[in-house]
């Protein structure tokens, strides 16, 4: 029989949602009628899959998490506050999430396992906070530190993006650009010299002939070049690919230190809010290590960790020759030492966040004249074996 999703007043004027199960919505209504239940609507929940995949923006994501947390402040039991949030939220996946989780809740489950159902919104992390919230009685300020965590980890997301938009939009650009002067531009002109039988510079001779693969091979073209990106992904999967990749990476000039503080503000960030909330600091130092996004440094993090495990400090434990940034370990020591691991995790967040932006903001820098002189080195030479064979053809009209 179909399950159905009610939101009902009982006897007493509480709204409540329900879970039911019922052969056809007439029968759901006789059988809650007949509970004393006045029915405010009645519909058919998505399924499961579906609707464990919900994602809400993290803007629309962290209010949410402060207007609970001051619920919780305020005395408001878990149950009602969600109840609350959900009737107030516009129909929707957010409505859909929070009325499923209260649910969940007002049943007898703990709201980390309720919110764990929601695999993409509440990842493994996101959740420990929660339920290290729990069990501590301190889940107010588990979700004001989450919700901390969420939009510092999304301002970061969101400069790296504006970083790359300039440089993509100018890549697009000169790739338009040559592929329309092979494809309309040089065919003219090289019906022009073919029908004056000159000789022509060898640099024309290569901008035709390009032309001219261009303009017929251009099916093979675009297959290769989309073989070429599929297989680079494949290859990039590959754990040994995907380390030399990220190892290459950190070499390279203002855009390397930048990767290396990005990865270092997330390991940061994410092992800060864990160990806050109460999270052991080994299960905290591996899943910093997985959320960093960077082989190199996770497999440097995980050999620290192996050396945390049997009693060594975390900072004496880093290998000698680490890719992390050289302000990594004054700070480590100095918070494990004066027993403020969580202030030195903080402090490396920040620190790190801030220099890479200024990274960023510097490689943009450098990178729109690169760019730009591209541009015209390509526009350059395409213009220069135009006019070469131009300029021999006047030569030899003047000395004739």
């Amino acid at each position: 029989m179909p399950t159905y999703q009610v939101r009902v007043l009982d006897r007493g004027g509480r709204r409540r949602s329900l879970r039911e199960v019922a052969p056809d919505e007439a029968s759901l209504r006789e059988a809650l009628r007949a509970r004393g239940f006045w029915i405010e609507a009645v519909a058919r929940p998505r399924g499961g899959r579906h609707l464990a995949r919900i994602r809400i923006a993290t803007g629309d994501f962290v209010p949410l998490l402060h207007q609970l947390e001051m619920q919780l402040r305020a005395g408001v039991t878990a149950d009602v506050a969600l109840r609350q949030l959900a009737d107030d939220l516009p129909p929707g996946p957010a409505q859909q999430m929070l009325e499923r989780i209260h649910g969940e809740v007002a049943g007898g489950k703990p709201i980390h396992e309720a919110c764990r159902f929601f695999e993409r919104q509440f990842p493994p992390h996101v959740a420990a906070v929660i339920a290290a919230g729990e069990a501590s009685a301190q889940l107010p300020a588990a979700l004001r530190s989450l919700a901390d965590h969420l939009e510092s980890a999304e301002e970061i997301r969101k400069t790296a993006k504006r970083a790359l938009i300039y440089p993509a939009c100018v890549l697009v650009a000169v790739a338009a650009l040559v592929v329309f002067l092979l494809g309309g531009v040089v065919p003219k002109f090289a019906e022009i010299f073919s029908s004056m039988a000159m000789k022509l510079p060898w640099i024309t001779v290569v901008l035709i002939e390009a032309s001219r693969v261009v303009r017929t091979q251009w099916p093979w073209l675009v297959g290769g070049g989309m073989l070429l990106g599929v297989g680079t992904i494949l290859a990039l999967r590959w754990p040994r690919v995907g380390y030399a990749r990220d190892a290459a990476l950190l070499r390279i000039p203002v855009l390397g230190e930048t990767i290396r503080c990005l990865a270092t503000a997330r390991f940061a960030s994410h092992c800060r809010l864990l160990h806050e909330a109460g999270v052991a600091l080994l299960d905290a130092l591996e899943t910093g290590a997985e959320l960093m996004n960077h082989r190199v440094l996770s497999a440097q993090l995980r050999q620290a960790r192996q050396g945390v495990a049997v009693g060594q400090p975390l900072y004496a434990s880093l290998p000698k020759d680490h890719a992390f940034p050289g302000f990594i370990l004054p700070a480590l020591k100095s918070g494990e030492t004066t027993g403020q691991l969580s202030q030195a995790l903080q402090h490396i967040e920040v620190y790190a966040a801030r220099r890479a932006k200024e990274r960023l903001a510097t490689a943009l820098a450098l990178m729109e004249p690169m760019l730009l002189a591209g541009l015209t080195a390509v526009v350059g030479v395409i213009a220069l074996s135009f006019f070469l064979p131009l300029f021999a053809l006047i030569g030899g009209i003047n000395r004739h």
